[in-house]
């Protein structure tokens, strides 16, 4: 059983998270990356996908259910090793936890639970929290948690209804660069469909940064981050009112060195603007083109350059935007109709 200062230090922490948020290659990773090493923060190695993922499925269960659940989808991280991995670390071949007790984490996660529970968000902070208790991370100066997954912007008024305290942080990338890094992992994605999905991510951080003030949501360009590290970072220690420490410039994940997360396996020791304009190299013009069609005023709000294309390009890629929906339709009728054999 945990003893009352330490309850009492679990309720604290757990009501101040740092969510990051962002469309998915954004730069997201590397921001959790600077964070992880703060002796005042608490940051879960890996993505949770939490509000995307847990929530549905933890719709309507029992509390014990649900710590199951959290148990295969929250912390089963800490399962992961090189050496013997288990099936679901599939895809993550160079994760290594095997320093982490997933039965510690376990055990902690339910003892916060047991002893305060009032919303599914709760299970969360458990989960975070102890794996912070077994890492030895939770100490006098400990003050916030941080959890990062992509598109956790559209769960902000969850968020702040559950955390008062909370601050987002979310990571805005080029969406040309964002899109060469982007299509490597998903090389179906067309122009058309990841502008799009851009464009409703951004336009979501605004109206939360609107609806919540930029006390509590902050937008962090994603090419200022690169070319003016410390600058930046000391701008984002301030709006979390925690103290500067040597560690946020050298980037880690669970402690341990980080090389980046880069889709093109570059290496990185520390913050590097070389993925920076990319897509000058990377993209063809029609593509270019398309996602500023789209993305447009978001484009120029956020300083992106446009590119300068030939008359034909531009053209085209004018027909493409025009067509998109009707040739999404026409895809998703194919898609679902029945194929006779």
């Amino acid at each position: 059983m945990m003893i009352i200062n330490q309850l009492e230090q679990y309720n604290e922490i757990r009501k101040r998270p740092i969510f990051i948020c962002g469309h998915p290659k954004a730069g997201t990773s590397l921001v959790r990356a600077i964070f992880d090493s703060h002796p005042e923060l608490i940051v879960y190695p890996e993505e949770t996908v939490f509000f995307r993922r847990f929530l549905p499925q933890a719709e309507n269960l029992k509390l014990e259910d649900k710590l199951r659940l959290a148990e295969q989808t929250l912390i089963q991280i800490f399962e992961w090793q090189q050496e013997n991995p288990p099936a679901n670390q599939e895809g993550y071949p160079d994760r290594d936890y095997s320093d982490v007790s997933f039965d510690k984490v376990n055990h902690w996660m339910r003892d916060f639970i047991h002893s305060s529970y009032h919303n599914d968000g709760d299970i969360l902070s458990a989960a975070v929290l102890a794996y912070g208790q077994v890492s030895d991370q939770i100490h006098d100066k400990t003050s916030h948690w941080v959890e990062k997954s992509p598109y956790n912007e559209y769960y902000a008024k969850k968020i702040f209804n559950w955390w008062p305290d909370a601050r987002c942080i979310h990571v805005l990338r080029d969406p040309r660069d964002n899109f060469v890094s982007y299509r490597r992992k998903h090389p179906d994605w067309e122009a058309e469909f990841f502008a799009s999905n851009w464009r409703r991510s951004t336009a979501a951080g605004l109206k939360n940064q609107e609806c919540f003030h930029p006390e509590r949501y902050y937008i962090l360009r994603y090419e200022d981050l690169t070319a003016s590290p410390e600058t930046v970072i000391r701008e984002l220690v301030d709006f979390l009112n925690v103290s500067w420490d040597p560690s946020l410039t050298n980037p880690t994940r669970d402690g341990k060195g980080w090389q980046g997360n880069s889709m093109f396996s570059n290496k990185f020791e520390g913050i590097s603007a070389a993925p920076v304009a990319r897509w000058k190299e990377k993209l063809v013009s029609q593509d270019a083109k398309v996602i500023e069609c789209i993305t447009g005023p978001l484009l120029e709000q956020f300083q992106y350059t446009p590119g300068d294309y030939d008359s034909n390009a531009a053209r085209q890629a004018r027909w493409r935007v025009r067509t998109w929906p009707i040739r999404r339709k026409l895809r998703r009728f194919k898609q679902a109709k029945p194929q006779i054999t």
